[in-house]
């Protein structure tokens, strides 16, 4: 009973944490939205990486 309740803690804890660092990146995500004057609820983190990686093969491959 002793180890159940440990490991149901533990999981808690994850949990909390994991919650904790959502909300980090969400904040983040907002902050990226103001500063490139993007809407906060429709950007979308994978589209800005995708452009930031377009970007930079497009830009390696100018320097060549």
């Amino acid at each position: 009973k002793i180890v159940l309740q440990n490991v149901s803690q533990d999981s808690l804890n994850a949990s909390k944490d994991l919650q904790k660092e959502f909300a980090t990146i969400e904040k983040k995500k907002e902050e990226l939205a103001d500063y490139l004057c993007e809407d906060r609820r429709k950007l979308v983190l994978e589209d800005v990486f995708n452009t930031m990686k377009t970007f930079r093969e497009i830009f390696l491959k100018a320097l060549q």
